[in-house]
């Protein structure tokens, strides 16, 4: 009898454990193409740290910069399949061939904009759509960086007729070269990497991109003037794989989607302020047309009046119910 009791506690006791044991620890991998410096890395970094804060040390995620795990299209393919837990990369348009038109130029006129959109009933519907169709657990978007911004030989661009027949050199990215036609340029693909030297040697009079890039690539070197036209956001779908959320219990679910929320919330204000010092650093070495000498109604009006129904067409109606929210959301 006494040993029937002690198995009985036994068995009780074990009973009470397992009803209240905690979740088992998972540790996610999180991959990206930038560099250590980065705003891949700054946004990793704020949503790791806040991962681990409020799963209490439960969820950790680790993460691997310049394309460890693989350029930005392996990295998208690995979350879909499974093979990778997370990442921080474009706008999946390799899989979601209507998220490629989020990038265009002039579809967000400010990184409030761009927030106030992704946060909102209809941002959250566009997720829910893009997950669907990606295949991925859609935790948040941010955007890279502030925005592209347009740099020239020349030229300084304050208003759309100050592009009408210039060589720009773009991503080879649908998005971009309709924005580019509209206002008359001449859209050229060279990769990045050619970037200075076709710049240097006037294969193209002018490019884009994000401050950090211009700065980095030491781009002022060979351009007289930088002009802050908001040339478009790349936004970047930071995404897990639905295998990885899987592995998560409720609590630790909760904690993950609360770190997603508030890193989407607080990085546009860190863009912000590198940009600032960025533009600082370089102020004495190029020409910098501020916001207010810039006609962005001009650039809205072509926006809206060519670019826009182009950009319609170029990727069909899954596309443009969200061009016009986001642009309804000004």
């Amino acid at each position: 009898m006494r040993m029937l009791t002690k198995l009985i506690s036994i068995t009780l006791l074990a009973g009470g454990f397992a009803g209240t044991a905690m979740a088992a620890d998972v540790s996610l991998r999180l991959g990206h193409v930038g560099a250590p410096v980065s705003p891949q890395e700054t946004i990793a970094g704020l949503f790791s740290e806040k991962v681990k804060e409020y799963s209490d040390g439960s969820v950790s995620v680790q993460v691997f910069n310049s394309s460890t795990l693989g350029n930005e299209r392996q990295l998208q393919d690995g979350v879909r399949s499974g093979t990778i837990d997370m990442t921080i990369a474009g706008t999946f348009s390799y899989f979601v061939p209507w998220a490629g038109a989020l990038e265009s130029p002039m579809l967000y006129s400010s990184l409030e904009h761009f927030t106030k959109f992704y946060t909102s009933d209809s941002g959250k519907e566009l997720m829910e759509a893009f997950e669907e169709e990606a295949g991925v657990k859609a935790l948040f978007v941010v955007p890279h960086g502030g925005f592209r911004y347009i740099t020239m030989n020349d030229v300084e661009v304050k208003t759309p007729a100050d592009l009408e027949g210039v060589k720009i050199r773009n991503p080879n990215v649908p998005s971009f070269n309709v924005m580019a036609k509209a206002v008359g340029a001449v859209p050229t693909p060279i990769d990045f990497s050619e970037l200075y030297v076709a710049l240097q040697r006037g294969v193209v009079q002018g490019q884009h991109n994000p401050v950090g890039n211009i700065v980095g690539a030491r781009l002022y070197e060979v351009q007289d003037s930088l002009s802050m036209v908001p040339w478009g956001i790349s936004p970047h779908m930071v995404s897990m794989s639905t295998r990885a959320w899987d592995k998560l219990d409720d609590a630790q679910k909760e904690a993950v989607t609360r770190a997603a929320a508030e890193t989407a919330s607080e990085y546009p204000a860190i863009a912000v302020e590198e940009e600032q010092a960025q533009l600082v650093e370089i102020e004495d070495k190029i020409t910098i047309i501020r916001p207010e000498e810039v006609d962005l109604d001009a650039f809205l009006t072509v926006f809206r009046d060519k670019g826009l129904p182009a950009l319609k067409e170029e990727y069909g109606e899954d596309a443009s119910k969200w061009l016009d929210a986001i642009d309804a959301a000004r």
